[in-house]
Formats: C-alpha cells, sequence, structure tokens
C-alpha cells in the first residue's frame, strides 16, 4: 500500500479546497443548506467522482472521493458531500441518478451506524418492497427527495430500497452543530429495491462509513491547525504560549492522533477499493475517527482558554461538527465492539 496523493487525488483536493473557499457561513454552527456552494460542488462534477462512467460519473476509486469528503470537512461546509457521495453509487442505472449527479436532486443513505439492526422491515409488493419502520436522525434528509433506506425481509433477507421521502413521514432533528437531521418514518411506503444480501449492506455502510473518517480528518486537521495558530501567536509572560512544553505535548498529542485518523482511514479504503476484505479495518478507522476527532476538537477548544466556547469564534463549528460526527460513526465502544465481532468470528 502506497499512502502517496494520486495524480487524480492532487487535482480534485485542488478543485475541492478552491470551490470550498467559496462557501458561506452561519453565526452559529453549520445550520442551512448553502445551495449555491453545491451547484457549484454539481457542476464541477465533484458529486459523482465513484460512480461508474458508463451512468455519468467520474469512476474514480473511493480514495478519490474520500478527499473531497475531507476538505468538507476541513471547510466545515453547509452541504451533503459525506451522504450523498454514499448514497450515489447505489443508484447504478436510475432514471434519478442524472439529476443527483448535477446536484439539482439530493439522496441520502438512512442506513445508520449498526446497518445490520436494521430499524425497517420490508415485505414484498410485486417489483417493489413494503417498508415499515423508522430510521433516526438521517443528515440532510429534509432536503432530500430520495432516501436509500436499510431494511430487513421476513426471512432475512438485508434489502437496500430507494424511498421517494414525499411518501414518508419527517420529524426534524437538532443535532449539536445545527446541521439539519430528520427521522424518517415508514407505514408501508413501496421502495424500488437496488440491491439484496449482507455483503451489499456491508458494503453500503462500509463506504459511508469511511467517507465520514474521512470528513473527520478534515474536521480535526482544521481544529488543530486552528489551535496551533493561536498558541503561536498568543503571549503569556512575554513568550508565545507555543514555547511552553505542556501546551507543545498537547498539541502533538493531537497530530498524532489527526495522522492516526489519517492512516487508518486510508488504510481501509484503500483495501475496499482493492476489493479486499475491509471489516476489520473500517471498523479501527471508524474508532480512529469517533475518539480521534473528540479528542482533537476538545484539545483545540481547550487550548485557547475562554475564546474556546465563544460562539463568534469560528472554531465553535469544528467543535460542534465534531461532537456530531463521533455519534454518526456509532461512538468509540462501538466501533471497538464491532471490530472484537470480527476477530472472534475468524
Amino acid at each position: 500500500m502506497d499512502f502517496t496523493p494520486t495524480e487524480e487525488q492532487q487535482a480534485v483536493r485542488g478543485l475541492a479546497a478552491q470551490l470550498f473557499a467559496t462557501a458561506t457561513h452561519p453565526g452559529l454552527g453549520v445550520a442551512g443548506f448553502d445551495t449555491d456552494l453545491w451547484t457549484r460542488l454539481g457542476e464541477a462534477g465533484l458529486l459523482g467522482l465513484s460512480v461508474a462512467e458508463e451512468f455519468g460519473g467520474g469512476g474514480l476509486p473511493l480514495a478519490v472521493a474520500a478527499v473531497v469528503a475531507e476538505e468538507a470537512g476541513r471547510a466545515a461546509g453547509r452541504v451533503p458531500v459525506v451522504p450523498v457521495l454514499a448514497a450515489l453509487p447505489l443508484l447504478s442505472d436510475s432514471p434519478l441518478l442524472t439529476a443527483a449527479l448535477t446536484g439539482s436532486a439530493v439522496m441520502v443513505p438512512a442506513i445508520g451506524a449498526d446497518g445490520w439492526t436494521a430499524g425497517v422491515t420490508a415485505v414484498r409488493a410485486g417489483d417493489r418492497w413494503a417498508l415499515s419502520g423508522t430510521q433516526l436522525a438521517v443528515a440532510w434528509a429534509r432536503e432530500a427527495s430520495h432516501a436509500v433506506v436499510a431494511a430487513r425481509a421476513d426471512d432475512g433477507t438485508d434489502v437496500l430500497a430507494l424511498v421517494d421521502l414525499s411518501a414518508a413521514t419527517l420529524q426534524d432533528e437538532v443535532v449539536s452543530s445545527q446541521e439539519p437531521h430528520a427521522t424518517i418514518t415508514l407505514h408501508g411506503t413501496l421502495a424500488v429495491e437496488l440491491a439484496t444480501g449482507r455483503s451489499a449492506l456491508e458494503d453500503a455502510l462500509a463506504r459511508l462509513t469511511l467517507l465520514q473518517c474521512a470528513y473527520a480528518v478534515g474536521v480535526a486537521e482544521q481544529s488543530l491547525q486552528i489551535a496551533a495558530r493561536h498558541v503561536s501567536t498568543r503571549e503569556q509572560f512575554g513568550k508565545p504560549l507555543a514555547t511552553f512544553q505542556a501546551i507543545t505535548c498537547q498539541v502533538s498529542d493531537c497530530w498524532i492522533d489527526v495522522e492516526a485518523m489519517r492512516l487508518t482511514t486510508q488504510q481501509a479504503v484503500w483495501r475496499l477499493d482493492q476489493g479486499l476484505p475491509a471489516g476489520e479495518q473500517t471498523a479501527i478507522a471508524a474508532f480512529w475517527g469517533a475518539e480521534g476527532v473528540q479528542r482533537v476538537v476538545s484539545k483545540a477548544v481547550h487550548l485557547h482558554g475562554g475564546l474556546g466556547v465563544d460562539v463568534s469564534y469560528p472554531l465553535h463549528k469544528w467543535f460542534l461538527i465534531g461532537k456530531v460526527v463521533e455519534l454518526s460513526l456509532g461512538g468509540a465502544q462501538r466501533s471497538l465492539e464491532r471490530l472484537g465481532d470480527l476477530i472472534a468470528a475468524r
């Protein structure tokens, strides 16, 4: 495995960073939908990077899409980059795909951190599935036209189906970052089958998880950079804070956490792109994503002193996002439990 960025990754990172630099930010958290930025991302072709070329996408590996997710976290962009990058490759030749690739329609995954315990049941209804149940706090569901929902049939078959959200009940949820979330409730809602089987669900969940991990890397690294600039310029006793050993050690610990997050994510993404088993590596990346991001953003706030809890100071955005990402990944403990189950099943 070679961690050297490919030409595609470098080109996509540069373009994504340029576009995210045009983002607009609210006063608190990342509330709302930056529709202008979303349009620019769609026009640049960044939303369909991993969609097969025959369906109008870029045909590029997950490693390239992960770069966009990382830049989205670094910029604290108010756009549904991670859920859309995770959902679109599942649509294949759906007639909705063209609109989704350009950003004129939004598709999100309603899978959850623990996709193996489906909160939605599926009953065969002709060539479709009738879905009933609830998926909690789905990111960007209110702004989406359709959702890819994970469900389980009576015979234990795992189902991924495309649901028209106009036929579902949505209840808005408030999360720390102010990013829009909603709980989706289905009452025998008809859905189009996208894939069936445990492997299809695991692949979809792994993809979503690793994109969230890449996003967490961007969030943590930006928090660290803000903190590093602060301690390099803020003075106490006539010296910059960065000259005190206790401060330097804390910043160094954050750097180690960020690199652990980055490398474990890259390893799992590489294995997935190579068609190799990546369950254990994904669980490790999810652990570091959840544990690392909360440690780094919390330490960044601590290093700022009272300024760190001032919502008029930009750091608060990444702190609040970090808490949501930690929980979206299921938390560090659940990732360790998943890893333990996989090791025990060898």
